[in-house]
């Protein structure tokens, strides 16, 4: 690779994903129109007053510290040689094109243990960072030039990288310190405030990206295997507008999710049309009543984190849903998780333990970040907590082969630390987990 897009100092290689296998979903051309319409999937309202006053909600805070989670919390420094840049912008954005550069910190678990994380230094340099399972540097930084990151995946022996430069999206797969590949997925049709998200399933990558053409805003899905080319499946032109989107992969699927002010309709969707999973307002002009949280798949079922403001609600409220992999995806949980008296925004959810999904989010007011347990049924399984730590606006919570929670941050721009935060199970979730 030419020295301005990939510069190499001392690579230590670390471990991979699960490995799973690919599922190709039918390619789609489609632009938005006003006049299709979908069964609404609304959140469904308790009996009586489910709302919270602008003076006081329903829900007890949490004191801070004293839980069980607080108890599990560990949190690492790794020193960085250059200033990290987060980028600019809101907590969690409604949309993509309000043109705010935020920069993601990108938490890649390895099998072992361990993870690299991906950030970007102010003069714009991308750093991949590895760490072994105690969360300390265990090699220098890869360093990538003229690209902007989108996402990572962690392997044994190296990385792959989604970055958008030159107007396309670009998958890059370094083994050591050789590029394996760099595949251009898309050209021309990409711009510095599209997102996209990257899974791998063992033999096949799944990127799923925000794309523009002909003054609309679109998504393409993609899938490319380990030699770098592209494979049969995915689509050019998926929702509109797409907002947001998340994929994850699981047994022999990828499950990509989308957020949309427009087309098929305005919601949350899965696989472009097959499944919406909860209705949100939208404007067609990039204004959306949702935001997407974490994707987690179990056993049969894929769970997403997100925040409304459906149902007359006040204020952006976090809410949780579901639906089975096997068509028709039919839906058991679909509901808001507390009341409210301010907003609830940068929803964050990850696997724990084995049968376990933590949920966190931001109380706007007083910025307090909260955690709470729910089973696979959809219901709390503990209190809520807060604890003093923060995240990343476009890092996503991630969970290691213990079953603990792990992600990334770097604090204020400047800083020359990265926070690595994890909350380990327990010594029974331990136990079920490595079962």
């Amino acid at each position: 690779m030419r020295r301005k897009h990939l510069l190499f100092f001392n690579y230590l290689t670390l471990s991979c994903l699960t490995t799973l296998s690919a599922h190709h979903a039918l390619g789609v051309n489609d632009l938005p129109t006003a006049n299709e319409r979908q069964k609404e999937t609304r959140i469904p309202q308790a009996p009586g007053n489910h709302l919270a006053s602008a003076t006081g909600g329903q829900a007890t805070k949490p004191r801070l510290g004293l839980g069980k989670l607080a108890q599990r919390l560990q949190i690492f420094s790794v020193p960085v040689t250059a200033e990290i840049d987060p980028g600019k912008g809101e907590d969690n954005p409604s949309s993509f094109w309000d043109g705010k550069p935020l920069r993601p910190v990108v938490f890649a678990p390895q099998i072992d243990g361990g993870a690299k994380v991906g950030w970007t230094d102010t003069v714009g340099t991308v750093h991949i960072t590895p760490l072994d399972r105690h969360m300390r540097r265990c090699g220098a930084d890869m360093l990538l030039e003229g690209v902007v990151l989108r996402d990572l995946v962690a392997h044994t022996d190296g990385s792959a990288i989604l970055t958008l430069q030159e107007g396309g999206m670009y998958l890059t797969r370094i083994r050591n310190q050789e590029t394996i590949f760099r595949k251009r997925l898309i050209s021309n049709a990409s711009r510095d405030i599209h997102w996209g998200s990257l899974a791998w399933n063992g033999d096949n990558y799944g990127t799923y990206f925000a794309v523009h053409g002909g003054g609309h805003e679109g998504d393409s899905l993609r899938f490319v295997n380990s030699d770098g080319e592209i494979v049969e499946g995915g689509w050019n032109w998926g929702v509109s507008h797409s907002i947001d989107m998340r994929l994850v992969s699981s047994g022999d699927a990828f499950f990509p999710v989308a957020l949309s002010d427009a087309y098929p309709g305005t919601g949350i969707y899965f696989n472009h049309r097959a499944k919406r999973i909860s209705y949100t307002w939208g404007d067609f002009s990039g204004g959306t009543g949702g935001r997407l949280g974490g994707l987690v798949a179990t056993d049969d079922r894929i769970f997403l984190a997100f925040a409304s403001k459906e149902g007359g609600r006040k204020h952006w409220s976090v809410a949780l849903g579901d639906f089975a992999k096997e068509h028709p995806h039919a839906q058991r949980v679909h509901k808001y998780l507390e009341d409210t008296d301010c907003d609830q925004l940068n929803v964050k959810m990850a696997r724990y333990g084995k049968k376990q999904l933590l949920i966190s989010w931001v109380e706007a007011v007083p910025g307090d970040r909260k955690f709470c347990l729910y089973n696979f049924q959809g219901e709390r399984a503990g209190p809520a907590e807060v604890l003093s730590v923060t995240a990343s606006p476009r890092g996503d919570f991630q969970t290691l082969p213990d079953g603990s929670v792990a992600w990334a941050d770097c604090g204020e721009a400047g800083s020359q630390m990265l926070k690595i935060m994890r909350i380990t199970p327990s010594r029974l979730q331990l136990a079920t987990f490595n079962e």
